[in-house]
């Protein structure tokens, strides 16, 4: 991780991280989706702090359909 990128920790449905990855994949850079294998439903995301508010923008907005939970941020 570089020294510029801010780590977002967020707890999600795990049948919604491939739709989430695509989602953020979709916007090409803007952050970098990482599952946590010791917790299954908590993901990472690599932001930098040009990106951070679009992609908390973008969880709270998918957390409209499901649940989004910031552990971190």
């Amino acid at each position: 991780m570089r020294a510029d990128t801010i780590r977002l920790k967020v707890k999600v449905p795990q049948e919604e991280i491939v739709f989430i990855d695509m989602v953020i994949k979709s916007y090409e850079g803007l952050a970098i989706v990482t599952v946590d294998h010791d917790n299954p439903d908590e993901i990472w995301l690599d932001v930098t702090e040009g990106t951070r508010d679009d992609v908390i923008a973008i969880m709270q907005d998918l957390g409209e359909k499901f649940p989004v939970e910031f552990l971190d941020k």
